[in-house]
């Protein structure tokens, strides 16, 4: 599965990471469910504090981690029509 986006954080920092199906989900003419209808993975280490589901964009919001390590985080989406789509994000944590 390719990485659909590379983002950085520093370790103190609390950020939010969007994953956007809007553009899939209009491709296979399909909608996003409710709030529930995605599950998210993250590695070991890094911290999911909080996430939506909103018109077709999954906001994923994270903190901690270490210096110098980057993370993957896996969201699974559950269309209406029963379709999954799968999309990984890495998160690189640096310390300027």
């Amino acid at each position: 599965m390719a990485i659909l986006a590379k983002f950085e954080k520093q370790p103190a920092d609390v950020q939010d990471f969007d994953i956007d199906y809007t553009e899939w989900l209009a491709g296979v003419g399909d909608t996003a469910p409710g709030p529930g209808g995605f599950a998210l993975t993250v590695d070991a280490g890094l911290t999911l504090s909080a996430s939506t589901l909103v018109a077709g964009v999954v906001k994923v919001w994270t903190s901690g981690g270490l210096t110098g390590k980057t993370y993957k985080i896996t969201c699974t989406l559950t269309t209406t029509g029963n379709r999954v789509k799968q999309s990984e994000i890495k998160v690189r944590v640096k310390d300027y």
